[in-house]
């Protein structure tokens, strides 16, 4: 059976109860597979270098090895997973240097989708879904107290980018954006882990939000780029041995 590191998350037997839809053949569904590995990788139940064995993962996604390996190619083009000839597939390190080149990018492509957000925010319901996501944004931060997982941090973040990327409407920007985190999800969560300053990765929500609701374009990028920033300075700070070559 693969061992998926818990990383305060529930245990391999819990996952393998809840692995996803199934089709109708009784396997689960390729796009399900998918999902599933990607999101074992982001919330660190299976981490950077990590082995993936064939068989094992054909009895805990509960589909043939055909789809395994195909859900090993998804995740490769989306720089999560490494296939090696002869050696079949890991969990992919990526390199300190990709690191500052991924949030390099990242960070352009986030200031863009504030902008557009502040363009469409009086179109149909827009502001009233920003109030919403401000609500929810301090009842996350009413809360800290009681989160102890990184993984409800980076749900809430998930969210957050999520409402912002739903009123942007532009599926290319998003689909973008959402590829660059995926390649630091894991990497992000580590550094927080090692920083003890989760609270400063959302710390700005509220007030990008209530800037954009104000019509204050400047001060929302600001407060998205040092949000942005101190996400990125947990990462960097994490030694060289968490980092590819």
């Amino acid at each position: 059976m693969i061992i998926l590191a818990e990383s305060g998350a529930a245990g391999s037997d819990q996952m393998m109860a809840r692995t996803g839809r199934k089709d109708g053949k009784g396997g689960k569904d390729l796009d399900g597979a998918v999902h599933q590995l990607r999101t074992d990788i982001q919330q660190g139940r299976l981490v950077p270098g990590q082995r993936l064995v064939e068989s094992d993962l054909m009895e805990y996604l509960g589909v043939t090895r055909g789809r395994v390996r195909e859900a090993f190619k998804r995740l490769e083009s989306q720089g999560l997973v490494e296939i090696h000839k002869n050696r079949g597939a890991s969990v992919r390190k990526i390199s300190r240097q990709e690191v500052l080149n991924t949030m390099e990018v990242l960070g352009e492509v986030t200031m863009l989708m504030v902008k557009k957000v502040a363009v469409r925010i009086d179109e149909d319901d827009h502001r009233a879904r920003l109030k919403e996501s401000l609500k929810a944004a301090r009842a996350f931060r009413r809360n800290l107290n009681q989160i102890t997982k990184v993984t409800d941090y980076m749900d809430e973040n998930a969210r957050f980018w999520g409402s912002f990327a739903e009123i942007a409407d532009n599926p290319v920007l998003s689909d973008i954006r959402l590829r660059l985190q995926n390649l630091l999800f894991r990497l992000a969560m580590e550094g927080l882990t090692v920083s003890g300053n989760r609270d400063k990765w959302i710390a700005r929500h509220e007030e990008i939000i209530n800037a954009l609701l104000e019509n204050n374009v400047r001060l929302a990028l600001k407060h998205a780029r040092q949000s942005q920033d101190a996400v990125w300075d947990a990462i960097l700070s994490m030694p060289d041995s968490a980092f590819g070559k």
